[in-house]
């Protein structure tokens, strides 16, 4: 794969996560006030329900990443052709019992969750249209994950960043008109259906050879896809229930109100988490060629520096929500969700952590060594369901944050990481030191001026909260930038961070070139 399309990736990724991050901050107190809790809360609880459809991927798209990312390094067109026709009659048949499966559970759920009868049909009606376009979005999944395979992660996330700007547009427009939940998560809905549309002739031109003509399926590729997938499987449950398991619970033993308190700061989290997922996303395609090279130590390498990547985005902006998340809270919905800063402390060292370790992840599937991450993820899910539910009857909100903090901080900075150095033979003492320690010591600065800046004078709007932010960024740009130039001088050898390295080496080298 070509270092361009690899920073191109990149690039283009952080260009999708500030938009979508720019989306969130500036619309969703928008919708939240127009909507009310209640109908913001139904609208997050059909999200997660909706998104547990994602199970009947089966591992399939992790498989197309794998195997035609593989078999177009050593120019096997014959075996690109037989995954994806294999995939996409499969997807076809899981779409057709997704639209069924949502049409019998509707009525049921709407039971369960004790929906409010003034948006009762709105639930019905948009879990009915949420459940469709996840099922037709299956078929279409085959398209996207093998532009990804190729490598064309750059178009993947500019064709969500122009559906983005469109659904933006249209949820004002249905707002303004005196639309209610339906409007908004129908314009929602279909403008991901869109994306996911546009993205079929960018496949097809990407792979020339791209067919899905039946004569192409074969049943012994797709058991293989199985295969390796079934461990997907998996993680995909494991993982929803991770991520999707807070509404449900917090609907079941609180209220839907609830709901929105809790999803306040996952919101706030979903920005850097995004963007430090959707930026190692290539490490799946990256790493299986990698390993079809026998290049052990390339891989070494890339992991450390992925990882180091993940926590130098991460650590200032945790040092951000750890001084200001207050400040922040109730300048974007209101003085009266200021009361979810603790939650978002605590979800902030689980959640963001847990971001950290996606490239882990995502090597491990692209070197096919992923089958003891089922264990970990569904020990994972299970801790959060279980001990969560029973931290909610006692503790609350804050209570479910508490062990949703505790389990990914265990799983992220010692199971998972500990599984894959033993594999690539890198000690596990080096890789936390390396990936994790250094760069988080870099933020130190950057954390004091933002102290400062909360002592020195009041934030109480969002100038003075940008001027804080701008603060401490400009000095932990000068952190990073002052570590780079003198990292061969003993006192800052000890601090020296492989990427800033290669990345002030490119960045130097293009200058001169100009």
């Amino acid at each position: 794969m070509r270092v361009s399309l690899i920073l191109r990736a990149v690039a283009t990724s952080w260009v999708a996560v500030v938009a979508n991050a720019s989306v969130g901050i500036f619309l969703t107190p928008y919708v939240l006030h127009r909507l009310g809790d209640e109908a913001f809360g139904v609208w997050v609880l059909i999200v997660n329900l909706v998104g547990y459809y994602g199970i009947l991927d089966a591992g399939v798209r992790s498989a197309i990443l794998r195997y035609v990312s593989r078999h177009k390094e050593l120019n096997e067109q014959k075996k690109v052709n037989e995954v994806l026709a294999s995939a996409f009659y499969y997807y076809l048949g899981a779409c057709i019992l997704v639209i069924l499966a949502t049409h019998l559970s509707v009525d049921p759920l709407s039971r369960f969750f004790s929906i409010h009868s003034q948006v009762l049909g709105e639930f019905k009606s948009l879990f009915l249209l949420a459940g469709l376009v996840q099922g037709v979005n299956l078929p279409l999944m085959v398209f996207a994950s093998s532009l990804e395979a190729a490598g064309r992660f750059d178009q993947v996330y500019l064709t969500t960043v122009v559906c983005l700007a469109l659904r933006v547009v249209g949820i004002i427009y249905v707002l303004h008109a005196g639309g209610g939940l339906f409007a908004v998560g129908a314009t929602t809905i279909l403008s991901q259906l869109l994306a996911y549309c546009v993205q079929v002739p960018l496949a097809l031109r990407a792979h020339r050879g791209f067919t899905l003509h039946p004569k192409w399926v074969r049943a012994a590729v797709l058991l293989n896809m199985f295969r390796y997938g079934s461990i997907s499987v998996g993680v995909g449950i494991a993982e929803k229930m991770r991520t999707y398991v807070y509404p449900i619970l917090i609907a079941w033993i609180l209220s839907p109100v609830a709901i929105t308190v809790f999803a306040l700061p996952m919101k706030i989290l979903s920005f850097p988490g995004e963007g430090i997922g959707t930026m190692t996303e290539i490490m799946n395609p990256l790493s299986s060629e990698l390993e079809a090279r026998n290049n052990f130590a390339k891989l070494r390498e890339l992991i450390q520096m992925s990882v180091q990547s993940a926590f130098l985005l991460l650590a200032p902006f945790a040092a951000f929500l750890f001084v200001f998340g207050g400040e922040l809270l109730t300048l974007w919905v209101g003085p009266r969700y200021a009361i979810a800063y603790r939650l978002l402390v605590f979800l902030t060292l689980g959640v963001g952590v847990a971001a950290t370790q996606c490239c882990v992840q995502s090597m491990l599937f692209g070197i096919d060594r992923h089958k003891q991450l089922l264990w970990y993820r569904l020990g994972e899910g299970i801790s959060i369901t279980v001990f969560g539910a029973a931290a909610l009857e006692v503790m609350g909100l804050q209570g479910l944050a508490i062990v949703m903090a505790a389990t990914l901080l265990l799983t992220s900075l010692v199971l998972v990481p500990r599984h894959l150095c033993k594999i690539l033979d890198l000690p596990l003492r080096r890789y936390l030191l390396q990936g994790c320690v250094k760069p988080c010591l870099l933020v130190l600065p950057a954390a004091a001026t933002f102290v400062a800046s909360r002592f020195i004078f009041q934030v109480d709007s969002w100038p003075d909260l940008l001027a804080a932010a701008l603060a401490g960024g400009f000095v932990y740009g000068l952190t990073l930038f002052f570590v780079w130039r003198n990292h061969s001088k003993p006192v800052f050898r000890a601090l020296r961070v492989d990427v800033l390295q290669v990345l002030g080496r490119k960045i130097w080298l293009a200058s001169e070139s100009n």
